[in-house]
Protein backbone atom coordinates (compact mmCIF):
# COMPACT_ATOMS: atom_id res chain seq x y z
CA UNK A 1 0.00 0.00 0.00
CA UNK A 2 1.46 3.42 -1.43
CA UNK A 3 0.73 6.26 0.69
CA UNK A 4 1.43 9.77 0.30
CA UNK A 5 0.44 13.34 1.00
CA UNK A 6 -2.79 14.85 0.77
CA UNK A 7 -3.99 11.79 -0.25
CA UNK A 8 -7.87 11.06 0.23
CA UNK A 9 -10.36 7.87 0.17
CA UNK A 10 -7.68 5.51 1.63
CA UNK A 11 -9.79 2.28 2.69
CA UNK A 12 -9.44 2.48 6.69
CA UNK A 13 -10.55 -1.31 6.19
CA UNK A 14 -7.29 -2.11 4.12
CA UNK A 15 -5.25 0.05 6.36
CA UNK A 16 -5.87 -1.84 9.60
CA UNK A 17 -5.50 -5.31 8.06
CA UNK A 18 -1.76 -3.99 6.62
CA UNK A 19 -0.78 -2.10 9.93
CA UNK A 20 -2.90 -3.52 12.32
CA UNK A 21 -0.67 -1.70 15.20
CA UNK A 22 0.21 1.05 13.87
CA UNK A 23 -3.41 1.62 12.81
CA UNK A 24 -4.33 1.80 16.56
CA UNK A 25 -0.91 3.61 17.70
CA UNK A 26 -1.68 6.21 14.65
CA UNK A 27 -4.81 6.96 13.61
CA UNK A 28 -6.57 10.15 14.60
CA UNK A 29 -3.57 11.03 16.98
CA UNK A 30 -2.57 14.65 17.10
CA UNK A 31 0.77 15.32 15.82
CA UNK A 32 1.72 16.85 19.08
CA UNK A 33 0.29 13.65 21.71
CA UNK A 34 2.53 11.71 19.48
CA UNK A 35 5.51 14.15 19.61
CA UNK A 36 5.56 14.11 23.24
CA UNK A 37 4.28 10.17 24.48
CA UNK A 38 6.16 8.50 21.52
CA UNK A 39 10.06 9.08 20.02
CA UNK A 40 8.78 10.61 17.14
CA UNK A 41 10.94 13.57 15.31
CA UNK A 42 8.57 16.13 13.93
CA UNK A 43 10.61 18.55 11.52
CA UNK A 44 10.59 21.62 11.80
CA UNK A 45 11.39 20.33 15.20
CA UNK A 46 9.29 22.77 17.54
CA UNK A 47 5.64 22.82 16.09
CA UNK A 48 5.08 26.25 17.94
CA UNK A 49 7.80 27.66 15.16
CA UNK A 50 5.64 25.97 12.16
CA UNK A 51 3.01 28.00 10.35
CA UNK A 52 1.48 25.51 8.35
CA UNK A 53 1.28 22.68 11.49
CA UNK A 54 -1.19 22.85 13.81
CA UNK A 55 -0.60 20.88 17.00
CA UNK A 56 -3.90 19.13 16.98
CA UNK A 57 -3.42 18.70 13.86
CA UNK A 58 -3.47 14.42 12.75
CA UNK A 59 -1.33 12.16 10.70
CA UNK A 60 -3.99 9.95 9.62
CA UNK A 61 -7.34 11.49 10.16
CA UNK A 62 -10.74 8.54 9.67
CA UNK A 63 -13.92 10.16 7.82
CA UNK A 64 -16.17 7.28 7.60
CA UNK A 65 -14.45 4.34 6.76
CA UNK A 66 -11.97 6.27 4.97
CA UNK A 67 -8.52 7.65 5.94
CA UNK A 68 -6.81 10.64 4.56
CA UNK A 69 -3.69 12.28 4.73
CA UNK A 70 -2.26 16.09 5.18
CA UNK A 71 0.93 17.74 4.40
CA UNK A 72 3.19 15.24 6.60
CA UNK A 73 5.45 12.97 5.26
CA UNK A 74 8.21 10.45 6.44
CA UNK A 75 8.92 7.06 7.80
CA UNK A 76 7.07 5.64 11.11
CA UNK A 77 7.07 1.72 12.82
CA UNK A 78 5.75 -0.10 15.65
CA UNK A 79 7.59 -3.33 16.62
CA UNK A 80 7.99 -5.28 12.90
CA UNK A 81 5.56 -2.72 10.86
CA UNK A 82 6.62 0.04 8.83
CA UNK A 83 4.78 2.75 7.21
CA UNK A 84 6.37 5.22 4.50
CA UNK A 85 3.96 8.52 3.84
CA UNK A 86 5.94 9.58 0.78
CA UNK A 87 5.71 13.29 -1.46
CA UNK A 88 3.21 13.09 -4.01
CA UNK A 89 5.92 14.08 -6.09
CA UNK A 90 8.05 10.96 -5.40
CA UNK A 91 8.33 7.35 -7.19
CA UNK A 92 8.01 3.37 -6.29
CA UNK A 93 12.14 3.75 -5.45
CA UNK A 94 13.11 7.15 -4.59
CA UNK A 95 11.76 10.78 -3.07
CA UNK A 96 14.13 13.10 -4.44
CA UNK A 97 12.00 16.05 -3.86
CA UNK A 98 12.22 15.25 -0.32
CA UNK A 99 16.09 15.23 -0.23
CA UNK A 100 16.41 18.53 -2.55
CA UNK A 101 14.10 20.17 -0.42
CA UNK A 102 16.08 19.33 3.17
CA UNK A 103 19.43 19.78 1.22
CA UNK A 104 18.12 23.34 0.36
CA UNK A 105 16.48 24.58 3.41
CA UNK A 106 19.39 22.82 5.69
CA UNK A 107 21.75 24.29 3.39
CA UNK A 108 23.65 21.14 3.29
CA UNK A 109 26.36 20.55 1.16
CA UNK A 110 25.25 17.07 -0.52
CA UNK A 111 27.56 15.92 -3.25
CA UNK A 112 26.57 12.40 -3.04
CA UNK A 113 23.02 10.35 -2.54
CA UNK A 114 23.38 6.65 -1.75
CA UNK A 115 20.17 5.68 -4.39
CA UNK A 116 21.02 1.83 -3.25
CA UNK A 117 19.94 1.85 0.07
CA UNK A 118 16.89 0.24 2.02
CA UNK A 119 14.00 2.40 3.35
CA UNK A 120 15.88 1.50 6.92
CA UNK A 121 19.11 3.12 5.50
CA UNK A 122 17.40 6.27 3.48
CA UNK A 123 15.70 7.16 6.73
CA UNK A 124 19.13 6.50 8.94
CA UNK A 125 20.41 9.42 6.09
CA UNK A 126 17.72 11.73 7.25
CA UNK A 127 18.78 11.28 10.85
CA UNK A 128 21.93 12.78 10.01
CA UNK A 129 20.72 15.63 8.07
CA UNK A 130 18.61 16.58 11.14
CA UNK A 131 21.15 16.85 13.54
CA UNK A 132 22.50 20.17 12.94
CA UNK A 133 18.72 21.64 13.38
CA UNK A 134 18.32 20.35 16.56
CA UNK A 135 21.82 20.85 17.29
CA UNK A 136 20.68 24.86 16.83
CA UNK A 137 17.40 24.71 18.62
CA UNK A 138 19.01 22.91 21.72
CA UNK A 139 21.54 25.63 22.23
CA UNK A 140 18.88 28.30 22.21
CA UNK A 141 18.46 27.50 25.24
CA UNK A 142 22.41 27.93 26.58
CA UNK A 143 25.17 25.21 27.20
CA UNK A 144 23.53 22.19 28.63
CA UNK A 145 25.60 21.70 32.01
CA UNK A 146 24.62 19.37 35.26
CA UNK A 147 26.29 18.32 38.25
CA UNK A 148 29.20 16.55 37.99
CA UNK A 149 31.47 14.12 40.75
CA UNK A 150 35.78 15.20 40.12
CA UNK A 151 38.08 12.95 41.98
CA UNK A 152 41.16 14.58 43.00
CA UNK A 153 44.34 13.75 45.19
CA UNK A 154 46.17 16.80 46.21
CA UNK A 155 46.62 19.23 49.41
CA UNK A 156 44.38 21.92 48.34
CA UNK A 157 40.89 19.70 50.09
CA UNK A 158 37.75 21.26 49.41
CA UNK A 159 35.38 18.27 48.99
CA UNK A 160 34.29 15.22 50.58
CA UNK A 161 37.17 12.92 51.91
CA UNK A 162 37.67 9.76 49.68
CA UNK A 163 38.91 7.18 51.98
CA UNK A 164 39.18 4.27 49.81
CA UNK A 165 41.29 5.91 47.48
CA UNK A 166 43.40 8.06 49.63
CA UNK A 167 44.29 4.75 51.17
CA UNK A 168 45.04 3.19 47.89
CA UNK A 169 47.11 6.11 46.65
CA UNK A 170 48.76 8.03 49.90
CA UNK A 171 50.15 5.76 52.35
CA UNK A 172 52.50 6.36 53.14
CA UNK A 173 51.31 9.67 53.68
CA UNK A 174 52.90 12.33 51.57
CA UNK A 175 51.10 15.44 51.77
CA UNK A 176 48.21 14.48 49.32
CA UNK A 177 44.65 13.33 50.37
CA UNK A 178 42.02 12.00 47.93
CA UNK A 179 39.08 13.62 47.95
CA UNK A 180 35.61 14.65 45.31
CA UNK A 181 33.75 17.65 44.35
CA UNK A 182 30.58 18.05 43.43
CA UNK A 183 30.71 20.91 40.47
CA UNK A 184 28.37 22.63 38.23
CA UNK A 185 30.21 21.37 34.65
CA UNK A 186 29.47 21.30 30.71
CA UNK A 187 31.73 18.93 30.12
CA UNK A 188 29.05 15.90 31.49
CA UNK A 189 27.59 12.43 29.40
CA UNK A 190 25.07 14.56 27.48
CA UNK A 191 27.54 17.08 26.02
CA UNK A 192 30.04 14.13 25.04
CA UNK A 193 27.10 12.45 23.19
CA UNK A 194 26.59 15.35 21.10
CA UNK A 195 30.04 15.85 20.89
CA UNK A 196 30.67 12.10 19.64
CA UNK A 197 27.77 12.78 17.63
CA UNK A 198 29.44 15.59 15.73
CA UNK A 199 32.74 13.19 15.05
CA UNK A 200 30.77 10.33 13.67
CA UNK A 201 28.62 12.24 11.15
CA UNK A 202 32.38 14.33 10.22
CA UNK A 203 33.60 10.65 9.31
CA UNK A 204 30.68 9.75 6.80
CA UNK A 205 31.67 10.08 3.27
CA UNK A 206 27.55 11.13 2.02
CA UNK A 207 27.75 14.61 3.91
CA UNK A 208 30.77 15.07 5.99
CA UNK A 209 31.57 17.62 7.49
CA UNK A 210 29.75 19.55 5.12
CA UNK A 211 26.45 18.92 7.01
CA UNK A 212 27.92 21.46 9.46
CA UNK A 213 28.30 24.48 7.09
CA UNK A 214 25.86 26.84 8.73
CA UNK A 215 26.41 25.95 12.16
CA UNK A 216 30.51 25.91 12.89
CA UNK A 217 30.21 27.71 15.92
CA UNK A 218 28.04 25.81 17.54
CA UNK A 219 30.15 22.98 16.75
CA UNK A 220 33.22 24.72 17.54
CA UNK A 221 31.69 25.69 21.35
CA UNK A 222 30.68 22.27 21.56
CA UNK A 223 34.27 20.62 21.09
CA UNK A 224 35.79 23.49 23.36
CA UNK A 225 33.11 22.21 26.36
CA UNK A 226 34.17 18.72 25.91
CA UNK A 227 37.73 18.12 26.74
CA UNK A 228 37.79 15.40 28.09
CA UNK A 229 36.31 13.58 24.57
CA UNK A 230 37.71 10.17 23.74
CA UNK A 231 36.93 8.19 20.72
CA UNK A 232 37.50 4.78 22.81
CA UNK A 233 34.65 6.43 25.41
CA UNK A 234 31.57 6.00 22.56
CA UNK A 235 30.31 2.78 24.06
CA UNK A 236 30.43 3.65 27.57
CA UNK A 237 28.63 7.47 27.08
CA UNK A 238 25.48 5.85 24.88
CA UNK A 239 24.89 3.68 27.73
CA UNK A 240 25.03 6.86 30.10
CA UNK A 241 22.95 8.91 28.38
CA UNK A 242 20.18 5.50 27.44
CA UNK A 243 19.97 5.18 31.44
CA UNK A 244 19.68 8.80 32.28
CA UNK A 245 17.66 10.22 29.98
CA UNK A 246 17.08 14.09 29.89
CA UNK A 247 13.30 14.89 32.12
CA UNK A 248 13.13 18.79 32.72
CA UNK A 249 10.70 19.77 30.46
CA UNK A 250 12.90 22.94 30.08
CA UNK A 251 15.29 20.66 28.44
CA UNK A 252 12.87 19.41 26.02
CA UNK A 253 14.93 20.28 23.31
CA UNK A 254 17.79 18.80 24.71
CA UNK A 255 16.27 15.90 25.06
CA UNK A 256 15.05 15.18 21.48
CA UNK A 257 18.31 15.89 20.58
CA UNK A 258 19.95 13.44 22.76
CA UNK A 259 17.47 10.96 21.36
CA UNK A 260 18.40 11.58 17.62
CA UNK A 261 22.05 11.35 18.88
CA UNK A 262 21.09 7.94 20.57
CA UNK A 263 19.46 6.94 16.97
CA UNK A 264 22.31 8.06 14.97
CA UNK A 265 25.00 6.64 17.06
CA UNK A 266 23.51 3.11 18.17
CA UNK A 267 22.43 2.89 14.38
CA UNK A 268 18.94 1.61 15.32
CA UNK A 269 17.79 3.83 12.28
CA UNK A 270 14.27 4.76 13.76
CA UNK A 271 13.77 1.91 16.44
CA UNK A 272 11.94 -0.43 14.16
CA UNK A 273 13.78 -3.25 16.23
CA UNK A 274 11.04 -5.78 17.11
CA UNK A 275 11.80 -4.86 20.65
CA UNK A 276 10.16 -1.68 20.29
CA UNK A 277 7.41 -1.04 22.12
CA UNK A 278 6.28 2.39 20.96
CA UNK A 279 6.07 4.39 17.85
CA UNK A 280 9.23 5.82 16.62
CA UNK A 281 10.10 7.91 13.43
CA UNK A 282 10.78 10.47 11.44
CA UNK A 283 7.85 13.13 10.17
CA UNK A 284 8.42 16.12 8.02
CA UNK A 285 5.99 19.33 7.32
CA UNK A 286 6.35 19.60 3.30
CA UNK A 287 4.59 22.66 2.96
CA UNK A 288 7.31 24.14 5.14
CA UNK A 289 9.38 22.63 3.81
CA UNK A 290 7.88 24.07 0.44
CA UNK A 291 7.78 27.46 1.17
CA UNK A 292 11.29 27.52 2.73
CA UNK A 293 12.28 26.35 -0.48
CA UNK A 294 10.67 29.23 -2.06
CA UNK A 295 12.21 31.67 0.18
CA UNK A 296 15.87 30.10 -1.35
CA UNK A 297 15.09 31.13 -4.95
CA UNK A 298 13.90 34.37 -4.88
CA UNK A 299 16.17 37.74 -5.29
CA UNK A 300 17.30 39.36 -2.09
CA UNK A 301 14.85 42.25 -1.24
CA UNK A 302 11.99 40.16 -0.27
CA UNK A 303 11.01 39.97 3.05
CA UNK A 304 9.90 36.21 4.37
CA UNK A 305 7.41 37.40 7.49
CA UNK A 306 7.15 34.98 10.42
CA UNK A 307 3.49 34.68 11.47
CA UNK A 308 4.58 32.37 14.92
CA UNK A 309 7.59 34.87 16.10
CA UNK A 310 5.18 37.64 14.93
CA UNK A 311 7.64 39.27 12.90
CA UNK A 312 8.09 41.10 9.66
CA UNK A 313 3.79 41.63 9.48
CA UNK A 314 2.27 44.40 8.02
CA UNK A 315 -0.36 46.47 9.87
CA UNK A 316 -3.97 46.06 8.48
CA UNK A 317 -4.79 49.51 10.15
CA UNK A 318 -3.38 52.68 10.46
CA UNK A 319 -4.91 53.08 14.07
CA UNK A 320 -3.74 49.78 15.77
CA UNK A 321 -1.79 46.95 15.42
CA UNK A 322 -3.16 43.96 13.73
CA UNK A 323 -1.34 42.63 10.96
CA UNK A 324 -0.96 39.87 8.55
CA UNK A 325 1.74 37.90 7.19
CA UNK A 326 2.10 37.04 3.49
CA UNK A 327 4.99 34.51 3.02
CA UNK A 328 7.02 36.91 1.27
CA UNK A 329 7.09 40.33 0.29
CA UNK A 330 8.82 43.48 -1.82
CA UNK A 331 7.60 46.88 -1.00
CA UNK A 332 9.94 48.40 -3.46
CA UNK A 333 8.64 46.16 -6.41
CA UNK A 334 5.37 46.41 -5.00
CA UNK A 335 5.68 42.28 -5.21
CA UNK A 336 3.73 39.69 -2.75
CA UNK A 337 4.12 36.57 -3.12
CA UNK A 338 2.38 33.04 -1.33
CA UNK A 339 3.95 30.07 -1.54
CA UNK A 340 1.32 27.02 -1.57
CA UNK A 341 1.67 23.26 -1.31
CA UNK A 342 -1.22 22.51 -3.58
CA UNK A 343 -1.89 20.75 -6.53
CA UNK A 344 -3.41 23.75 -8.76
CA UNK A 345 -1.67 23.58 -12.51
CA UNK A 346 -5.17 21.87 -13.38
CA UNK A 347 -7.33 24.61 -12.55
CA UNK A 348 -6.92 26.70 -15.55
CA UNK A 349 -6.66 30.36 -14.19
CA UNK A 350 -8.91 30.18 -11.43
CA UNK A 351 -7.92 29.52 -7.59
CA UNK A 352 -10.46 28.58 -4.69
CA UNK A 353 -12.04 31.10 -2.64
CA UNK A 354 -10.05 31.14 0.10
CA UNK A 355 -6.90 31.96 -1.61
CA UNK A 356 -8.05 34.37 -3.54
CA UNK A 357 -9.74 36.49 -1.07
CA UNK A 358 -6.15 36.28 0.67
CA UNK A 359 -4.01 37.37 -2.46
CA UNK A 360 -6.70 40.69 -2.69
CA UNK A 361 -5.85 41.62 1.21
CA UNK A 362 -2.49 41.25 0.62
CA UNK A 363 -2.24 43.47 -2.88
CA UNK A 364 -4.47 46.08 -1.26
CA UNK A 365 -3.19 46.64 2.10
CA UNK A 366 0.57 46.87 0.30
CA UNK A 367 -0.59 48.22 -2.99
CA UNK A 368 1.39 45.78 -4.44
CA UNK A 369 1.15 45.63 -8.42
CA UNK A 370 1.63 41.73 -8.75
CA UNK A 371 0.59 39.05 -6.15
CA UNK A 372 0.58 35.49 -6.74
CA UNK A 373 0.92 31.89 -5.91
CA UNK A 374 3.93 29.79 -5.55
CA UNK A 375 3.39 25.83 -6.41
CA UNK A 376 4.62 22.75 -7.36
CA UNK A 377 3.78 20.86 -10.52
CA UNK A 378 3.80 17.46 -12.88
CA UNK A 379 3.75 17.84 -16.15
CA UNK A 380 3.78 21.33 -16.99
CA UNK A 381 5.39 24.58 -16.15
CA UNK A 382 2.56 27.49 -15.44
CA UNK A 383 2.73 30.75 -15.44
CA UNK A 384 -0.50 32.17 -15.60
CA UNK A 385 -2.24 35.24 -14.75
CA UNK A 386 -5.35 34.66 -12.97
CA UNK A 387 -6.79 38.48 -13.88
CA UNK A 388 -6.15 42.27 -13.18
CA UNK A 389 -8.55 43.33 -10.01
CA UNK A 390 -11.33 45.84 -10.65
CA UNK A 391 -10.66 48.98 -8.33
CA UNK A 392 -6.89 49.95 -8.70
CA UNK A 393 -5.79 46.91 -11.04
CA UNK A 394 -3.19 44.52 -9.08
CA UNK A 395 -2.24 41.75 -11.37
CA UNK A 396 -3.11 37.87 -10.07
CA UNK A 397 -0.72 35.24 -11.09
CA UNK A 398 0.27 31.82 -10.22
CA UNK A 399 3.44 30.40 -11.22
CA UNK A 400 4.82 26.60 -10.68
CA UNK A 401 7.93 25.10 -10.63
CA UNK A 402 8.00 21.64 -11.96
CA UNK A 403 9.25 18.92 -10.14
CA UNK A 404 11.01 16.51 -12.12
CA UNK A 405 9.06 12.96 -12.52
CA UNK A 406 11.64 10.82 -14.82
CA UNK A 407 15.57 11.77 -13.37
CA UNK A 408 17.49 8.59 -13.45
CA UNK A 409 19.45 9.91 -10.63
CA UNK A 410 19.46 12.71 -8.15
CA UNK A 411 22.61 14.71 -10.09
CA UNK A 412 20.33 14.49 -12.96
CA UNK A 413 17.06 15.75 -11.20
CA UNK A 414 19.21 18.68 -9.46
CA UNK A 415 20.05 19.33 -12.74
CA UNK A 416 16.44 19.18 -14.07
CA UNK A 417 14.64 21.42 -11.12
CA UNK A 418 17.49 24.05 -11.56
CA UNK A 419 15.87 24.77 -15.02
CA UNK A 420 12.40 25.11 -14.12
CA UNK A 421 14.28 27.62 -10.86
CA UNK A 422 15.86 29.49 -13.57
CA UNK A 423 12.60 30.15 -16.12
CA UNK A 424 9.91 30.51 -13.62
CA UNK A 425 11.89 33.24 -11.25
CA UNK A 426 11.69 36.34 -13.57
CA UNK A 427 9.33 39.41 -12.22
Amino acid sequence: MRITDNQHKIAKEDFITEYPKLSQALLDRTLDNLSREDSIFIFPNDLMNSPDLDKDQKILETFNQEIKTGNVIGFLGYGQERLTISSRFSNANSDYFLHYLLQKVLNINLTNLDVGLSSEDKLYQLLVYLFPKYLQAALRKGLYKEYQRFFHNDSHVKGAIDVGNHLKKNVPFMGNISYTTREFAYDNPLMQLIRHTIEYIKNQKTIGSGAFDANRENVTEIIRVTPSYKLADRVKIIRLNQAKPIRHAFFREYRKLQELCLMILSREKHGLGPQTQRVHGILFDVAWLWEEYVYTLLPKGFIHPRNKEKRDGISVFRSHGRKIYPDFYYKDLKIVLDAKYKKLEFTEKGINREDLYQLISYAYILKAKTAGLIFPSVEKVVDNDIGKLAGYGALLKKWSILIPQEAENYDHFVQQIHQSETINFRF
